[in-house]
């Protein structure tokens, strides 16, 4: 007997660029103007958002070759519930579904998937008033798909081949069990996604909480070495003497308390930066922010300074005033400040970008 293990399920990923800021548009009518992929995001952030403790698992599997599923939950009994989208400019009707409904009986009486607990259709404009009279009379609905079977699904339930009704299917189709179709009214679909964490993000008007800041750690993390080497390297420089760790700067407060600084500012940065990449689907606009500070602070750092503390000084003070308005994290979701600017700087040390210590002087 195997034995399923319990995962939590994937947090679905945000698109930042998708993020709304403007609360002038109701929801309702931003649902309306998304595409069908964004509607397919939509709809699996609010299944992970609410409906945590129903699934162990929710799989996005939307697009060509998804035949009937856009979103699968599944339960830690192996048994499944499907979710299929349909972003319409009007409400569903039954010319509108029946491909649908013909997928769902083909490929469950043909073995490529189970039969669902319950199948979901989830329409960004409802559904039509004869659709739901169908999915209210299940010998209607089955009646009416296989009277429309030929019209809607015989050449359009795959691309390679045709699929007639014969005997066998058409005798699966009468047996079918129909009342496992249910649909969500989509004003409380966004009422529910709207108590979640994306709902503050997506449709804007309440902000999202800043990441929770990381704690310094004691001991120093492999990605923190080399910029670590250039602070002590700097310290080294002014001192006249060689830092090679903190027990070497016991006595010089003025330094100890700037490598304390430093390395909070470092962690600051990189409180965003794994914030992004664990978030959102697009680092890319970490990067930005990274340029933004770059080019911003190269002209001060290439100058000329009788040390390398003088430099780094000169560069923190100048990386305060930078614009990173490019980059959404601070333009849109408000996430830098003076402090993420300045731990950007020792990311930059870490790439080779910019040195403390220039050995010309």
């Amino acid at each position: 007997m195997s034995i399923l293990i319990k995962q939590p399920i994937v947090k679905p990923k945000i698109d930042l660029a998708r993020v709304s800021t403007d609360v002038t548009i109701p929801p309702c009518d931003q649902v309306k103007v998304m595409s069908p992929d964004q509607f397919e995001q939509f709809i699996t952030e609010w299944i992970y958002g609410y409906k945590q403790n129903k699934y162990y698992k929710v799989m996005h599997i939307g697009g060509a070759g998804d035949k009937g599923r856009d979103i699968i939950g599944y339960y830690d009994n192996k048994h499944v519930d499907y979710y299929q989208c349909k972003h319409y400019g009007s409400a569903l009707t039954p010319s509108n579904y029946y491909l649908e409904l013909g997928k769902l009986c083909y490929f469950t009486f043909i073995g490529e998937y189970p039969i669902p607990n319950k199948y979901y259709v989830m329409a960004s404009n409802d559904i039509g008033p004869k659709l739901i009279d169908l999915f209210f009379d299940s010998d209607k609905l089955r009646s009416s798909l296989l009277s429309n079977w030929r019209k809607y699904c015989q050449m359009e339930i795959t691309k390679t081949k045709d699929i007639p009704l014969n005997t066998n299917l058409t005798s699966y189709i009468q047996s079918f069990d129909f009342s496992i179709i249910e649909t969500y009214p989509m004003a409380q679909v966004i009422n529910e996604h709207l108590q979640t964490m994306y709902g503050n993000i997506r449709f804007g008007g309440v902000h999202i909480d800043n990441p929770n800041p990381l704690n310094v750690p004691t001991k120093y993390e492999a990605d923190e070495l080399k910029y670590i080497k250039e602070l002590f390297d700097a310290y080294s420089e002014v001192l006249g003497r060689i830092i090679k760790n903190i027990d070497n700067l016991q006595g010089f407060a003025t330094f100890l308390n700037n490598f304390q600084r430093q390395r909070k500012a470092y962690f600051s940065a990189e409180t965003i930066r794994r914030f992004v990449r664990d978030t959102f689907s697009d680092s890319k606009e970490f990067n930005v922010l990274k340029e933004e500070v770059f080019d911003g602070i190269i002209d001060t750092c290439e100058k000329s300074f009788c040390n390398g503390f003088e430099r780094l000084n000169a560069v923190m003070q100048q990386v305060v005033s930078v614009s990173t308005s490019k980059s959404l994290l601070d333009s849109k979701m408000k996430y830098i400040g003076n402090s993420e600017k300045k731990g950007v700087c020792h990311m930059l040390v870490n790439e080779d970008r910019i040195k403390w210590v220039n050995g010309d002087e």
